[in-house]
């Protein structure tokens, strides 16, 4: 007996056309930037639409793409708030993985998202925002483009230049390791230990930034303030024991 034949299915057009729609995807990965916002907005259409417009600025010589620099928290008012730094940047943990809002963010807003984040004293969150802006790529994310901020608050001022110079220090240790900021990472060998790479370097304004003065400290709660001194936990660093406040550093370097 002849073996049943089956007819041959058949694929249209059309069926090749709304798979080749289903998977298109674009370098801002809207599906998926959808399907994250779809988590904690009720219309993510419009909360997408929101990103690409929001804080527009007016077209000049000058014009940027980039969002503003919010308004920067008080340390009396952030110092171990962390429900304010949620408020402060809600959706936070998704945004950085949305490609519209990681084109228009800055390091100058990263640096002070580590700020209010020591001053929480939930170090751990540190970790995620230094891998955050270790794979953002482009000119605007090498460290000695970021801006003096001009920050009026001493203490906050410190800290932010504390931190670039920290970050430095720590970006070139993973360099000097073998990883790359583009993900081309080199692995090391017996024949080449220590591979070569061009370093990050520190802007030229963080060394004209003065330490934190004991009398810029009243205003925060007292297990903050030892010797004269911002302690926010033992860590060791020389960036910031050079400035007066002592924190931990070691979740700038991970791998």
């Amino acid at each position: 007996m002849p073996p049943r034949t089956q007819p041959r299915y058949k694929i249209t057009w059309w069926m090749r056309l709304r798979w080749k729609i289903r998977n298109f995807k674009t370098p801002l990965c809207l599906r998926d930037s959808i399907e994250r916002l779809r988590h904690n907005h009720r219309h993510p259409y419009f909360a997408l639409l929101k990103l690409f417009i929001i804080h527009l600025q007016i077209p000049s010589w000058n014009w940027s793409y980039d969002y503003l620099l919010p308004e920067p928290l008080v340390p009396k008012d952030i110092a171990g708030n962390e429900a304010l730094f949620d408020r402060h940047h809600p959706d936070i943990f998704n945004l950085r993985y949305i490609p519209i809002w990681t084109i228009r963010d800055t390091p100058l807003r990263a640096i002070y998202r580590l700020y209010e984040i020591f001053m929480t004293r939930e170090f751990v969150l540190l970790r995620l925002e230094c891998e955050y802006m270790w794979r953002q790529p482009g000119r605007k994310w090498v460290l000695r483009s970021i801006p003096d901020p001009h920050d009026p608050d001493p203490i906050r001022y410190a800290m932010l230049a504390s931190i670039v110079e920290e970050l430095v220090k720590a970006f070139n240790w993973r360099l000097q390791h073998g990883q790359r900021r583009n993900g081309k990472n080199v692995r090391r060998s017996i024949e080449n230990p220590w591979p070569k790479y061009y370093p990050e370097v520190t802007p030229s304004w963080t060394a004209f930034v003065p330490p934190i003065q004991e009398e810029d400290l009243c205003e925060l709660p007292p297990d903050m303030v030892q010797n004269g001194k911002l302690f926010l936990a033992d860590g060791g660093s020389d960036n910031f024991a050079r400035r007066n406040f002592d924190a931990p550093n070691r979740y700038f370097y991970t791998t």
